[in-house]
């Protein structure tokens, strides 16, 4: 049985989090370990299948499926990833108005759930193997602090201010360059330091199981 699934918006959301989870247990064949069930992907050509979309409203469509809900019962966990940014969007409804990052991440969460149980339940059954990934407002936010140590945690523009930061790597939305990206993430000690800097990102992590 494959240790983690993933569902995530694209395949740059799908390198990060492998690195995060290599790196927080220390062990980077974990990667073989983890695969990707939203979008799906060649992992021979890095980047989406060929007819297979991605994005927030693909994502919310995977939800509600027998293919989620079969992924979920064959992988010991599996990880859902969406940013915030679209929350207000009419078709997710998540207002951000007056809310901390947590109770941001909370909301959105019920509202994942929502889908999860739109056609048949079964969040309830299963929830122990569901982990959530909510990036706050975007996936670079958590990317960011690897470049730059800003004063204040930033969660707004962060792709911009990321290909601004970032000297040696030109950004760009494909796997291979977001591998390249966080490649921090792979070293346990730094990892743990960076979240620090980012609080949903320290939410992720504080999600996982201590030992797999």
């Amino acid at each position: 049985m494959l240790k983690f699934g993933l569902v995530c918006e694209g395949v740059t959301d799908h390198a990060t989090i492998e690195n995060i989870l290599c790196g927080f247990y220390n062990n980077k064949s974990l990667k073989s370990e983890i695969q990707a069930f939203q979008p799906l992907f060649d992992a021979t050509q890095q980047k989406q299948q060929d007819g297979e979309f991605g994005g927030w409203e693909e994502l919310m469509r995977h939800l509600s499926t027998k293919r989620f809900r079969e992924s979920v019962i064959n992988t010991e966990y599996m990880i859902i990833q969406i940013d915030t940014d679209i929350s207000e969007h009419p078709n997710f409804n998540v207002s951000q108005r007056d809310l901390s990052s947590e109770e941001l991440i909370e909301k959105v969460i019920v509202r994942l759930i929502e889908e999860i149980d739109s056609k048949k339940e079964f969040y309830s059954k299963y929830q122990q193997k569901i982990i959530f990934a909510i990036s706050v407002h975007s996936l670079e936010c958590w990317i960011l602090p690897i470049y730059r140590n800003f004063k204040k945690e930033k969660i707004s523009g962060c792709f911009e201010a990321l290909k601004r930061e970032s000297k040696e790597i030109k950004v760009a939305k494909n796997y291979g360059k977001y591998n390249e990206l966080t490649q921090d993430f792979l070293k346990h000690k730094k990892l743990i330091e960076i979240a620090k800097k980012n609080f949903s990102l320290k939410q992720f992590l504080n999600r996982l199981p201590n030992e797999l």
